[in-house]
């Protein structure tokens, strides 16, 4: 239908908007244009943040009820669909081409193409910048004949600069710049690491070149540098701003070292409270001290500076009053006996929820939660987010789960404190809400459902994947299986209104590691259940296979003891209670279902960024003095400012407009008032099956008092209405899998049907090191050693990997 195609028009309408930005950008950052920098980052982000909405691939029974019931319907769209096409994209090559690029661009292949893409933004425009700059300098002498080192000095400093003009854009949140470009927010962080270690590195020479002509050539002492007592008064001389400006360029220097060191990947494995609190205030006291130092840095930061403020000031305040009604609604929490303490966690997502995102149909919301993550805030344990994998349950689609092995402080203190709420005495209702914290959920915070990686769209371009999981790695890859287990093959119409078949994934192998027994028999029996009524040959042919590590047992049976080493307790919220609270989807994220859906952050985003670029603008011309350097920071703070302001509002509008339309809804029941005699049902009362129905988890366990809380559930992990395993499709084996044999035979069916690989992995670094390993020494053999059979195609592998440790 031309509806569906419509979201695709706007999604490549974003991808290009996205790449001539990032483009006109590079070449003013080239050009060393400044002051024009922020106008391609900002309009073209505003533009993707209104443009990108959410696609989903319909299930196989939606295109056969369509196929039967709405034939003649179908084929108006259809012909309405061509045209589309035919008038957006009027030749193959075109269509070629973004898709070639779009691949090329999202696809990290061994972690190379990001680094090149990289380079490319970041590294490249500023060292032809720089270049530039110095060929100029060293083209003219000063007055004793020599070079300038002034100026050759700033230049080092112009080229650190130019590096944070990129520095924030991939650590804002919820922005549609680079996620247009099919960049997930996980992965960009790299960029903005890439970006970061430039700009430390050229700011550090910047300050050395600088103190070598102080030792060497000047010969200055420590009052010639720095400010004495006569430059601490309101009206100081040009020559007391000189030794301002020296004093502030040598506290960023120093700044910029411990904040790079604090950063290093082993402090931030070992020590990531440090990394976390010395990031933050450092960074902070980094950009007014930058502002001071230099007067127009404020144009080299606007571009990063302003995007981020658009992008996390309203998420924060929104987080705020999310953080009054009392947190996210937690519906349910499983401890899963017999696997290290694992816990999952079910988040309920409130239907009709002022965010615009209310609950939708399975299939759909399905799709949308693969590849997404959250950032998961518990106050009683650590003010700090964390990041976790965010996935569907396929039968209950509409709420958010969470699975987690306690690994760090966070998690660990975390399952012990979700373990307490199912280990405590039993008390009565009046005590669980009064007397006793811990049998209470914690408060719990999630602002915003982010993009970690497009997996489905990752997967649909490859007829072979296989995917290799360790642990709790097996959960991204959840929704995924479910959601290729249910799509069909699309259909599409060529220029001469042909149809013809998309391509699709036919064969997909899941390989899954795990040490625990519990784990394993948990996640197989609750959402490995690929047997499905009504199969149908378009279906992909996917095989799971589970390698258990553990020595001390056997393989998992196809029949579980039900002991009580193998029961698992459940922690239930009532539906009434969990929906009360606040909904983890967010006001501002980018992607939503429309473009109506979108027009408000894209208007939040666009007024903040623009208005900011006023305030930056003015504040320069009428406020800034090139000698008085407390001036500086003004166009910060305005900027920050008018950001709350914008936040503020905002959200008073949506509450606003979201009471209004409830008070008009309520009047339109209390008039339209009837009775339903003959189903004895009262109009304008819900009925418990209206979008509830989904909560009840077990309903013999529900105690018949209405004022009950919270409900303890304690069941076998293998129940009775599991969802009819397909035993055909998963082996269990023990020991770890030979990865070497399992690329090779992948290797194998690619070559035979010329065709390529798609190698999905998320795990531990050894396992997915190893794995690499095994990638790289097939696509050796392959070169080496050509098969005389198929010597038209040698196959490639695509990596996909998911982010298992930061």
């Amino acid at each position: 239908m031309i509806i569906d195609a419509l979201p695709r028009l706007l999604n490549r309408t974003s991808f290009l908007v996205a790449l001539i930005s990032i483009s006109w950008y590079c070449i003013l950052v080239a050009t060393g244009e400044y002051a024009k920098w922020s106008y391609p980052i900002l309009i073209g982000a505003a533009i993707c943040k209104l443009t990108s909405v959410a696609t989903s691939i319909r299930p196989r029974w939606q295109n056969h009820e369509d196929s039967n019931g709405s034939s003649s319907s179908s084929s108006f769209f259809n012909t309405h669909r061509q045209r589309l096409s035919s008038s957006c994209c009027s030749g193959g090559l075109l269509r070629s081409i973004y898709k070639s690029i779009a691949h090329r661009i999202s696809n990290d292949n061994h972690q190379n193409n990001l680094d090149i893409l990289s380079t490319a933004i970041i590294l490249l425009p500023c060292i032809i910048f720089y270049i530039r700059r110095v060929i100029r300098h060293l083209s003219k002498l000063a007055d004793d004949g020599h070079y300038n080192h002034d100026e050759l000095a700033n230049d080092f400093g112009k080229l650190s600069a130019a590096s944070l003009s990129f520095l924030l854009l991939p650590v804002s949140k919820h922005s549609a710049l680079l996620s247009s470009l099919n960049l997930g927010e996980i992965q960009v962080v790299r960029m903005h690491i890439y970006a970061g270690t430039c700009a430390i590195v050229a700011g550090v020479l910047h300050g050395l070149y600088y103190t070598w002509i102080w030792i060497a050539m000047d010969e200055y002492t420590y009052r010639d540098v720095f400010p004495g007592a006569e430059c601490f008064q309101k009206a100081y001389d040009k020559h007391c701003h000189t030794k301002f400006v020296n004093l502030l360029g040598i506290i960023n220097g120093v700044g910029f070292v411990i904040l790079g060191c604090t950063a290093l990947r082993w402090v931030r494995r070992h020590y990531f409270n440090i990394f976390y609190y010395v990031h933050i205030a450092l960074a902070t006291a980094l950009l007014f001290g930058l502002v001071m130092h230099y007067n127009k840095m404020i144009w080299f930061i606007a571009p990063s500076l302003l995007s981020y403020v658009a992008s996390n000031v309203p998420v924060a305040f929104e987080s705020f009053y999310k953080w009054s009604k009392g947190g996210v609604g937690i519906s349910k929490v499983v401890c899963i006996p017999d696997s290290r303490g694992c816990v999952e966690l079910t988040i309920a997502t409130i239907r009709n929820d002022y965010s615009g995102e209310e609950a939708r149909g399975g299939c759909e919301q399905q799709q949308r939660a693969i590849g997404k993550y959250v950032r998961l805030t518990v106050p009683e344990i650590s003010s700090k987010n964390h990041p976790f994998t965010a996935f569907c349950d396929p039968l209950h689609p509409q709420d958010v789960k969470i699975l987690f092995r306690p690994i760090g402080t966070f998690t660990t203190q975390l399952s012990k404190r979700l373990q307490s709420l199912v280990t405590s005495p039993e008390l009565t209702p009046s005590e669980l809400t009064v007397s006793n914290d811990t049998r209470q959920c914690p408060k719990m915070l999630v602002n915003g459902v982010s993009t970690s990686s497009d997996l489905l769209g990752q997967a649909m371009k490859h007829d072979i994947i296989v995917v290799i999981a360790g642990g709790v790695g097996i959960v991204p890859y959840i929704s995924l299986l479910a959601a290729l287990r249910d799509i069909d093959v699309g259909r599409q119409f060529n220029n001469d209104g042909e149809q013809h078949h998309i391509q699709k994934t036919r064969h997909v192998h899941v390989h899954w590691v795990s040490r625990d027994e519990g784990l394993i028999r948990y996640i197989v029996e609750n959402y490995f259940s690929l047997h499905r009524q009504g199969a149908h040959d378009s279906n992909p042919a996917i095989k799971i296979s589970v390698h258990h590590t553990n020595e001390q047992t056997s393989p998992m049976s196809s029949t579980s003891n039900n002991d009580e080493s193998d029961t698992l307790t459940e922690f239930v919220v009532p539906p009434e209670t969990a929906r009360s609270l606040a909904s983890p989807t967010s006001l501002y994220e980018a992607s939503k279902r429309s473009l109506l859906h979108n027009v408000l952050p894209a208007s939040v985003f666009a007024s903040i960024v623009f208005g900011g670029l006023w305030i930056v603008s003015y504040c320069y011309e009428n406020i800034q003095d090139k000698h008085v350097i407390e001036t500086r920071p003004v166009s910060v703070i305005g900027i920050i400012v008018w950001s709350i302001v914008i936040s503020i509002g905002s959200l008073a509008l949506v509450k606003m407009t979201d009471t209004i339309s409830r008070v008009v809804q309520y009047s339109k029941l209390e008039s339209n008032e009837c009775v339903d005699e003959e189903n004895g049902i009262e109009c304008g009362v819900i009925s418990p099956q209206d979008g509830t129905d989904h909560f009840t988890m077990d309903d013999t366990s529900r105690g018949d008092d209405e004022d009950q809380q919270i409900e303890i559930v304690s069941a076998s992990v293998k129940k009775e209405d599991h969802r009819g395993l397909d035993d055909a499709s998963i082996s269990h084996s023990q020991g770890r899998p030979d990865l070497e044999s399992i690329i090779k035979t992948a290797f194998e069916s690619a070559r035979d049907e010329e065709t390529d690989v798609g190698v999905f992995m998320c795990g531990p670094s050894p396992l997915t090191t190893a794995v690499s390993r095994a990638i790289r020494h097939e696509e050796k053999r392959e070169r080496c050693v050509p098969n005389p059979l198929s010597l038209s195609h040698e196959p490639r592998a695509y990596v996909y990997q998911e982010m298992f440790e930061l």
